[in-house]
């Protein structure tokens, strides 16, 4: 009865597919019986197409038995060896996990486009009979890698409780363990080189087309790699055991070598970072919480989250973005060269500043040479950070030679003019024919004191406190008069008249002797090189013309308009005191005799 009433299912399921392609539940959640049933009625088929024979093939799969997975149970470790192999075993569950999980993933993705497959199919299709089966197929499949991942996770919990109870339990020797694991990085360095060695002489081979030379290198490669792979698994778990150690004895370098597992468990087992953040970390984390507490583990485990951090970070900023001469540079080379250059300018700052203050509390230093000392040491400062920055970023002296050959036609016609100044600047400094402090003239409207000195220009600030700022090649290119240059005296010529019949000699004598006994006395000079003098000049049209020669110092000096109209007042008060006339532009009109044929009106005439 059972037999008659599949075969009337299976018959509906026929009969309803000729009128729409969907999913058959029946089919998908179908059991052996319904899938012998389906192969006795495909099998009756005569005409063995690929489908027929696709269906079979099929339902010969769905027929086959399908073993559970089972538990496997496992217990207490009495030593470190069997605890050892308990954290091995893990690893193992971990990978076959991993390995189930991507399979599952990729079932279910096969699920939904088949589905999607089925869907789209005509009512009367040929092959709908095949994909339905297929479908069936990797939901079998699909439920049998989920008991299997069940079951794995089952595993891995168990493993984990009895490695965090066993530990109690467990006496290591932690000198014998560092022994153990120099050791068995030795082997592991020493097979990685053999690898790597073969690796050459198999591409060597393969050059040469020495086809059985290569088979056999490729046979002893999968070998050594396959013991590389052990010995690295088992240098894995003496980690752990130094580790379990560390934690038993409430070692801080436990955290260190969490982070030592973690990094060649991705090294050596290549486990992704999902399978050490869901299954070794928590045991490891599980282990510290358990006996070396839970604030102290928090507090260990947030140091070396801070270490990991910092360290991505300095990983980060270390990462070459490009490369210059060979020399990768990367975003930490770029500050450094930065706060390098920057630290340049600081401290020539700084130099600066102390060489002023120096030069200002001692007299052996001009202002002069306080300039000279500043502005050299500074620039020799920053030339030689901005030479340290480049040697940092890779740019070597040969290349900035090849660069500034390339530059030097631009710079001979584009930067002519800021290149001139630049040696007039170190050509003033040198020469010093123009100091600071000096008071100059460059033409008849700029005068003024030298204030600054610098490789470009140079600052003038006239007597209305107007700072000028003139360029350096003006100094060396065109006539400059120094007024300070050698001495601070300077002598000046003061024009004055008088009426014709004056008493020249008076003159002469009145005017000198009230210069020399004026207010202004203290600032003349007067000794047997420079004497005052005044001298006539000419006899013009209107007056007789006279000259004062005196010779000024000091600050009158740097004020020639103020200087020259005091010494023109007290020479008007003389003249005026002493009643000589000073005579102003006149003309007198002569008139000749009228001829006599130029006729004459007469009075009555004109009017």
């Amino acid at each position: 009865m059972k037999n008659i009433f599949y075969f009337f299912m299976i018959l509906i399921f026929l009969l309803t597919s000729g009128f729409s392609a969907d999913i058959n539940a029946t089919i998908v959640n179908g059991n052996t019986k319904t899938f012998q049933l389906l192969l006795n009625q495909v099998s009756k088929d005569r005409n063995q197409t690929e489908e027929i024979s696709l269906e079979k093939t099929l339902l010969q799969e769905l027929l086959k038995p399908n073993k559970e997975p089972t538990l496997r149970t496992f217990t207490l470790a009495k030593d470190d060896t069997s605890y050892k192999k308990l954290f091995l075993t893990y690893l193992d569950d971990i990978k076959l996990q991993s390995k189930t999980q991507n399979i599952l993933q990729e079932s279910q993705k096969k699920i939904i486009t088949i589905e999607s497959e089925i869907k789209t199919l005509p009512q009367h299709a040929p092959s709908l009979l095949s994909n339905q089966l297929q479908d069936a197929y990797y939901h079998q499949k699909v439920h049998l890698l989920q008991k299997q991942s069940e079951t794995i996770e089952q595993e891995l919990q168990q493993l984990k409780t009895l490695l965090v109870t066993s530990l109690g339990n467990i006496h290591f020797n932690q000198d014998d363990l560092h022994k153990v694991l120099k050791e068995g990085e030795n082997k592991a360095t020493a097979h990685l080189a053999k690898i790597n060695k073969l690796n050459i002489v198999q591409e060597q081979a393969s050059l040469i087309s020495d086809k059985n030379r290569v088979s056999s290198i490729q046979k002893q490669l999968q070998s050594l790699q396959k013991a590389y792979h052990d010995e690295t698994k088992e240098l894995l778990a003496d980690h752990f055991l130094l580790f379990s150690a560390y934690v038993k004895s409430k070692n801080d370098k436990a955290f260190i070598e969490e982070k030592q597992i973690r990094q060649l468990s991705t090294k050596y087992q290549h486990l992704t970072e999902d399978e050490v953040d869901n299954y070794l970390s928590p045991l490891l984390l599980s282990l510290e919480k358990k006996y070396i507490g839970q604030i102290k583990t928090l507090t260990g485990a947030s140091k070396q989250e801070i270490e990991d951090i910092l360290y991505q970070g300095w990983k980060f900023i270390n990462e070459p973005i490009f490369t210059i001469n060979d020399t990768a540079i990367s975003i930490f080379k770029m500050v450094w060269a930065l706060l390098i250059f920057i630290f340049g300018f600081i401290v020539g700052a700084l130099y600066k500043k102390k060489i002023n203050k120096i030069a200002s509390n001692r007299r052996s230093f001009t202002p002069s040479t306080r300039t000279i000392l500043a502005n050299l040491g500074y620039y020799l400062i920053v030339t030689i950070a901005f030479f340290m920055a480049l040697n940092i970023l890779g740019v070597k002296l040969s290349s900035i030679a090849l660069v500034a050959g390339a530059l030097s036609v631009g710079i001979g016609f584009g930067l002519q003019n800021i290149v001139s100044n630049f040696v007039s600047g170190l050509i003033l400094m040198f020469e010093r024919s123009v100091k600071i402090g000096d008071y100059i003239e460059v033409d008849e409207n700029t005068r003024g004191y030298v204030t600054d000195i610098r490789m470009r220009s140079t600052t003038i600030n006239t007597n209305e406190n107007i700072d000028i700022i003139i360029p350096n090649q003006s100094f060396i290119q065109n006539n400059v008069i120094n007024w300070t240059m050698s001495d601070n005296i300077r002598r000046f010529s003061i024009p004055f008249g008088v009426a014709y019949g004056t008493d020249v000699h008076m003159v002469i004598n009145v005017i000198k002797e009230a210069v020399l006994n004026s207010d202004l006395r203290e600032d003349i000079v007067e000794n047997s090189q420079r004497q005052t003098r005044v001298i006539m000049t000419e006899m013009a049209d209107s007056s007789v013309n006279f000259e004062l020669f005196v010779w000024v110092r000091g600050d009158k000096l740097h004020k020639p308009k103020r200087t020259a109209s005091e010494f023109l007042v007290v020479i008007y008060d003389t003249l005026y005191a002493n009643q000589i006339e000073i005579p102003f532009p006149q003309q007198d009109i002569h008139i000749r005799s009228i001829e006599n044929d130029i006729p004459i009106l007469t009075k009555k005439e004109f009017k």
